[in-house]
């Protein structure tokens, strides 16, 4: 199988390659055949975390899929709020991928009653519209006010406890909806303790992008201004 390149942006300002590389490298390590090319947007010190920073985060996620698109064959925004994907999938001709779609879409595949465990006061709005009548509840992680704080502490102790909550409210599904989850890597450890499935979004949208490699042939080249 050739090798398909994607560009992946990420919503939070790193200096570290290697630590804007991460989820990119999650995606490797699960999908043969997918390389990954990582960017970071500027002045983002502390991610996306409300409606303010996502639309100011905006032009400079455009801005920087517009380079990405040279030599690559689609693009993920690693965001579980999926900002600028709509209007990137209006600019480019190329697969863009957002890590909210993609999760809400892996989820609903999984479960009749999805619980979405979030670090903001809401459900990020392509989650809970791809959920549709999927959508159980929703619960925020105690303490965490951004993508930073799940660096912090026991973040696998306190998500494992909201997940247990949203299990005890009936769900059978719990979706992770921000991508510093990812980070953290808490999903597969609190899947196992809790014996459900719990999604994480970077693998959500390394999956779909992995699909779209197996039909590349479908693709079309980026339109000429």
């Amino acid at each position: 199988m050739d090798t398909v390149n994607i560009g992946l942006i990420r919503v939070l300002t790193l200096s570290d390659q290697k630590e804007i590389d991460r989820h990119g490298l999650i995606i490797e390590g699960a999908f043969s055949g997918l390389k990954v090319r990582s960017r970071c947007i500027e002045d983002h010190p502390k991610g996306l975390y409300d409606k303010i920073s996502e639309e100011e985060a905006k032009p400079k996620i455009i801005s920087l899929a517009k380079e990405l698109r040279k030599g690559v064959e689609a693009i993920i925004v690693s965001c579980a709020a999926d900002p600028a994907v709509k209007e990137l999938k209006e600019i480019l001709n190329i697969p863009v991928i957002g890590a909210g779609e993609s999760l809400a879409a892996v989820s609903r595949t999984l479960g009749g009653s999805v619980g979405v465990i979030t670090i903001t006061n809401n459900v990020p709005d392509p989650v809970r519209r791809g959920l549709g009548e999927r959508y159980l509840t929703w619960k925020k992680v105690e303490g965490v006010e951004s993508t930073l704080d799940l660096k912090e502490g026991d973040i696998l102790a306190h998500t494992l406890n909201t997940a247990m909550a949203l299990r005890k409210q009936g769900s059978n599904v719990i979706a992770l909806a921000c991508t510093g989850f990812s980070t953290a890597g808490v999903a597969p450890k609190i899947s196992k303790e809790l014996g459900m499935p719990v999604v994480d979004p970077v693998l959500a949208a390394g999956s779909i992008a992995y699909n779209l490699m197996l039909n590349k042939e479908c693709w079309r080249e980026d339109v000429e201004d």
